[in-house]
């Protein structure tokens, strides 16, 4: 015997079909997202968060003489006389300073003496002081620039270091220059200058902003110019302003607003300590992305295979960054790994969701669909069921608990005998698999001995007694198999017997049932499926109160069809919601008709039990109510009691759902279940509806009488309303009067007609309903 596994069998090929285009998409945003930048922003913040990690102090070989505001005090005329700055160069040389830079403009005489005197330092100087130069526009936004200089008497002596810098579209200063062309000569930049280092004129370095600028050296130039100079020694002095109101000043990232001799500083340790980290853009992290996650298509896994590349990119700028190697941009990449992630998350979901559609939620097990599609591979199967008898009345009083342990027990001695079967969950009650060679009767017979013991529980043992369906066909025609396997079961159960094989006859109900299944669709187009009203006489009131909607169907070949027939064959094969649907559009547009005509009558609809645990059936029906707004509180939907015990949390939730649109919610057939009135006050009900098999007899029986007025009286206490169906004469009406019954249906207050006669019907009344 071999076994069809529905989840196996069936390659996803369309999932991996948008798992590569989902990549492909990935690739292009990133590479859009690279080409124009606009991860940049965010790739500056990593950056300086970065900078925090690896934060770390100069090299202290780089120190600054401050033209703070204690010097500008003490020398108040500024610009200073150039003899200043000269007995700054004696004192610095004097305490041993290596090199000695300005970040002073020199580029237009003063008093003949101070600039002689300034030449004259700087002939002392023997070379070891640079003086700056610099590029500008003439203007604001002009294309013409000026090259500002020294004065050429300054010149001889001393070299020349550019200061240009150049901030970013954002404001911000995060590179500067090797050097600029001036006077048509190419100048290394003072920077260069003081960590004497060498670079590529008119080529930029990145500022190592993780550089704690508070630990460059300095000192004030009045306490220089003072002779406290001595801890200058052997170092390499940049001299520029510091004080506020000198200007001068660039925002810097994770700094804020430095003075620019204080960024000179920063640019000149950067090449001291070799930190300048060359950025290599985005394209690096995006090729090796690229390649991981192409190389991880298959992986299943993929979760930590995405957190460990997330994690790659995070770190290695960080580690390039600490080793002095270089940097790179992630942001592309990162978008590339979100966006691919996120096309996984939906193929998983998608999965998920198909896994959903082909597996039973109370059991777990694959369901009819999962065995369906199972089928369709085969060529010539044999479907078998299992139907258990009175299924849903012996898991009703179990614990969740103990009906997982039932079900688990059932499928364990089914495995016994079908060593091979993978077990599908059909509906409740019923299971179902196949198997590639025709079985045969002793084998039924042996599984039917499986049986005989009981099935230990936690605290009782249960004795059921499966039969068994079996039906034979191509593969391709599953749905056909299995209603006829199905069927057969049922018969069997019907006949007292254990196993049945599909006959002619069988096979005869089977294809009316797949007709009824089949034709819905068309028959709700085409209109074969009608609504006829019922009336419901409001007792105390005197009056026709509404109705209760009724289905009927002329099928095109087998004529009128019973609601007996067809909704039961609806009901297990989950085709409930869209003729429900069609019944409630067709009462809306009713129900208006007959406002607009100064009706305002109400009318009630059943609603199947497993609808109340189908989400898409109660969003349609919300939407509907949600739409007829105040006018939903003439809507009545009526659920069974035995919806109130199988499913209790999803019915009420749904009931509470369609209560909050207005609309109100009746108990059906009341009396012919487990459920208690006391029960039913948990749930949110508006009225019961007692079954007709204790009304339409009350008369003759002293038991049904006892037990209407029991209820109605109960019901009354509990907040409920009452309606009593079956009502067929007006002796059973005037008894439901005594016994305060609030609503009666039946024959005597009509039958179920068109409503274009209900009107009519309803307000002449074919009998008297006096007293």
């Amino acid at each position: 015997m071999t076994s069809i596994n529905a989840h196996n069998r069936q390659p996803d090929w369309r999932g991996h079909m948008l798992r590569r285009f989902g990549l492909l998409a990935a690739f292009l945003i990133a590479f859009v997202t690279a080409l124009v930048g606009s991860g940049a922003p965010v790739d500056e913040r990593l950056r300086m968060i970065r900078d925090n990690f690896r934060s770390h102090d100069a090299s202290g070989q780089i120190a600054i003489v401050e033209i703070d505001a204690r010097s500008l005090k003490s020398i108040s005329d500024w610009p200073w006389p150039r003899r200043v700055h000269a007995d700054m160069i004696d004192k610095l040389r004097a305490a041993g300073a290596r090199t000695i830079a300005f970040d002073v403009d020199f580029s237009a005489t003063t008093n003949a003496a101070d600039d002689a005197a300034l030449a004259a330092a700087l002939a002392r100087s023997e070379g070891a002081v640079v003086l700056p130069t610099f590029r500008q526009p003439v203007s604001e936004g002009s294309d013409v620039f000026t090259e500002n200089m020294p004065i050429e008497t300054l010149r001889a002596h001393a070299f020349l270091g550019s200061v240009n810098v150049q901030p970013d579209a954002d404001g911000q200063l995060r590179h500067y220059n090797y050097g600029t062309v001036t006077a048509g000569v190419p100048r290394p930049s003072i920077a260069a200058h003081l960590a004497d280092s060498r670079g590529n004129i008119g080529k930029q370095f990145r500022i190592d902003t993780a550089l704690d600028p508070a630990t460059i050296p300095r000192a004030s130039a009045i306490d220089v110019l003072n002779g406290k100079a001595h801890h200058l020694r052997g170092k390499a002095v940049l001299v520029g302003a510091t004080a506020i109101e000198m200007g001068d000043r660039y925002v810097v990232p994770g700094h804020g607003v430095l003075p620019g001799v204080v960024v000179q500083a920063l640019a000149a340790e950067t090449l001291v300590l070799g930190t300048a980290n060359p950025d290599a853009g985005p394209w690096p992290a995006l090729f090796v992305t690229a390649l991981l996650l192409t190389l991880g298509l298959r992986m299943r896994r993929f979760a930590a295979f995405a957190t460990v590349t997330a994690i790659l990119l995070l770190a290695g700028p960080l580690v390039l960054e600490m080793v002095n190697v270089g940097s790179f941009q992630i942001i592309p990449a990162f978008s590339m790994l979100a966006f691919d992630a996120l096309a996984v998350g939906s193929l998983v979901l998608r999965r998920k969701l198909s896994e959903g559609r082909l597996t039973d939620a109370a059991t777990g097990l694959p369901n009819a669909r999962a065995l369906e599609r199972a089928c369709r591979v085969q060529p010539d199967v044999a479907m078998m069921v299992v139907r258990i008898p009175q299924f849903d009345e012996i898991t009703t009083v179990l614990s969740e608990a103990d009906r997982a342990l039932l079900m688990t027990q059932i499928i364990n001695r089914l495995s016994v005998g079908f060593p091979q079967a993978q077990i599908h969950a059909i509906e409740s009650g019923i299971l179902g698999w196949t198997d590639s060679e025709p079985v045969e009767q002793d084998q039924a017979t042996a599984a039917c001995a499986l049986f005989r013991a009981p099935i230990a529980l936690a605290d009782r043992a249960v004795l059921i007694s499966p039969v068994f369906g079996v039906s034979q066909g191509e593969g391709r025609n599953a749905a056909y198999l299995l209603a006829r396997a199905k069927i057969a079961a049922k018969q069997a159960q019907a006949a007292g017997h254990r196993w049945a094989f599909e006959s002619t006859t069988l096979s005869n109900e089977a294809d009316r049932s797949i007709a009824i299944i089949a034709d819905i669709e068309t028959a709700i187009a085409n209109n074969d499926i009608h609504v006829v009203y019922q009336a419901k006489w409001d007792v105390a009131g005197g009056r026709v109160a509404g109705a209760e909607a009724l289905v009927r169907w002329h099928h095109s070949v087998f004529g009128p069809l019973s609601p007996d027939e067809f909704i039961p064959v609806l009901e297990s094969n989950g085709q409930m919601q869209r003729l429900t649907l069609a019944i409630v559009d067709i009462c809306i547009d009713q129900m208006a008709k007959w406002h607009n005509d100064g009706h305002e009558l109400g009318i009630a609809i059943n609603v199947s039990a497993a609808l109340l645990d189908d989400a898409e059936f109660i969003r349609a029906l919300s939407t509907r109510l949600e739409v007829l707004g105040d006018s939903a509180r003439y809507f009545t939907l009526e659920v069974t009691e035995s919806a109130t015990i199988g499913s209790a949390k999803s019915a009420v939730a749904a009931l509470t759902k369609f209560r909050s649109f207005g609309a109100r919610v009746s108990i059906d057939d009341y009396g012919t279940g487990q459920a208690t009135l006391a029960y039913l006050k948990s749930f949110p009900t508006d009225e019961i509806k007692i079954d007709k098999s204790f009304v339409t007899n009350m008369l003759d029986s002293n038991g049904d009488q006892i037990v209407v007025r029991s209820t109605i009286e109960l019901a009354h206490e509990l907040g409920f309303k009452v309606v009593a169906e079956g009502v067929e004469d007006v002796a059973c009406l005037n008894r439901l009067k005594e016994f305060n019954c609030d609503t009666v249906q039946g024959w005597v207050i009509g039958k179920p007609v068109k409503a274009e006669a209900f009107i009519e019907a309803v307000t002449k009344p074919a009998i008297s309903l006096a007293a």
